[in-house]
């Protein structure tokens, strides 16, 4: 949405869009206007602050604009997040599977790299707006004390449902602690009461116990347990954009066509849209030409309609996360743990060039002459093995392994044998 409002006046008209519910279903596709307007009633000076917190955001965003004018371009390194999934049941259908879960962080990765394979359904002329982000989202490996980690935690709960009041963040009430904030990106999957899909916190400069985002079970993911026409993992991708502060894309000025989502390549729209309309659809907001813009992440159209950020939504992420979450983005929790014999000081190992654009060097320096039979594996953002390579007893000290199959991305090589283990990340970018 083109006008430039800051956070202030959005808030100031969240309460016209209360409640906004989805008639065919009885959904509400999401929470996070009205969970923040909850947590400002909880603290009086956390408007103030949301404030001084955007106000932040705009200048850090004109300072990135600068250097990438400088510079001539700006940075395309891949930023690995470490997410934790908390699953919190009462029923045996709640207790969503692993393939599940992995499903949705596979719909994640796909979205924010903009490699979802719905991308052919974004209207030509919103084509060039469209965007992939420097986002890919693992499960964590290693949780707080270093300990090996699927990056999943359950608990079987006396709660029937959870509200928007945060309980299910807390195991007191009911549900499960946030691993440490600064270094995983915490996701809670729980039933959630009046048919409320998810909601998120924004990031600010105060941190909290609690920033993340909640998602209902059976909207989580796009296998197992989950139901049309919220089935295809969209409703995290829309509240994984608001925790990296992206606003609704209609503003939330109920329908007034004054608010701002404060980016600059989506159109003017009047509210929320619901199912999946032909292209090009106009409102009272934007009445002519291509009309709005209602197959972005941030709108409220069916999963299968969904398919795109633009290039200023993925700015505004990184701009927002880097300066509001820099430890997350910075995290090690993706690496594998390291046995106790890799803490050996003669065991080192490195890959090059990093990034690489297909042809990755491992360089084992001091693993060539051991005798032993190496090892080695490469992973994706998400534990998938994606190549292996066996390379015997052998002396030769650098070894080639072609990945030019593989997509950009980030990436782990395992070089390994019976006596030892490491783990270095690489980035695949062409």
């Amino acid at each position: 949405m083109k006008r430039k409002l800051l956070f202030t006046a959005a808030l100031a008209v969240f309460a016209l869009t209360i409640n906004a519910q989805d008639l065919r279903t009885g959904k509400q596709r999401c929470y996070s206007v009205e969970h923040e307007q909850w947590l400002q009633s909880q603290n009086p000076n956390l408007k103030v602050q949301k404030d001084n917190d955007e106000q932040k955001l705009q200048s850090w965003l004109q300072n990135f604009a600068a250097a990438r004018v400088s510079n001539g371009n700006s940075t395309n390194s891949v930023i690995v997040i470490p997410v934790v999934v908390h699953v919190v049941y009462k029923l045996a259908g709640q207790n969503i599977s692993d393939a599940q879960i992995l499903s949705q962080i596979d719909a994640l990765n796909e979205d924010f790299a903009r490699l979802n394979a719905d991308t052919g359904n974004t209207p030509g002329p919103f084509q060039a707006a469209a965007s992939g982000t420097q986002f890919q989202f693992c499960l964590a490996r290693r949780d707080t004390n270093g300990n090996m980690t699927n990056g999943i935690e359950r608990r079987l709960t006396t709660v029937n449902s959870f509200s928007t009041n945060d309980n299910v963040k807390h195991y007191s009430s009911g549900g499960l602690d946030a691993w440490d904030v600064n270094n995983y990106f915490n996701v809670w999957v729980c039933n959630m009461s009046g048919g409320i899909l998810g909601y998120a916190e924004f990031p600010a400069t105060a941190h909290t116990n609690t920033y993340g985002v909640v998602i209902n079970y059976d909207s989580f993911g796009r296998i197992g347990n989950v139901a049309a026409p919220y089935d295809l993992g969209r409703t995290m991708t829309h509240e994984v954009g608001h925790c990296f502060r992206l606003n609704h894309i209609w503003g939330d000025d109920g329908g007034a066509c004054s608010g701002s989502d404060n980016i600059a390549d989506t159109p003017n729209q009047e509210s929320e849209t619901y199912g999946c309309h032909t292209f090009p659809y106009t409102d009272n907001c934007t009445t002519t030409g291509n009309g709005i813009m209602y197959m972005n992440y941030m709108d409220y159209s069916d999963d299968d309609c969904l398919n795109m950020f633009t290039s200023n939504q993925a700015t505004r992420m990184y701009v927002s996360l880097t300066g509001y979450y820099p430890t997350l983005t910075t995290s090690t929790a993706c690496q594998d743990v390291k046995n106790s014999i890799d803490k050996l000081n003669d065991i080192q190992f490195s890959v090059y060039p990093n990034p690489t654009d297909g042809i990755l060097n491992v360089d084992m320096s001091t693993t060539a002459g051991r005798g032993e039979t190496i090892q080695v594996r490469i992973t994706d953002a998400i534990g998938k093995v994606v190549a292996e390579k066996e390379i015997g007893q052998s002396n030769v000290r650098v070894h080639q392994i072609d990945l030019s199959n593989l997509e950009n991305g980030s990436y782990f090589a395992t070089v390994y044998s019976q006596s030892f283990q490491k783990t270095v990340q690489f980035v695949l970018s062409r």
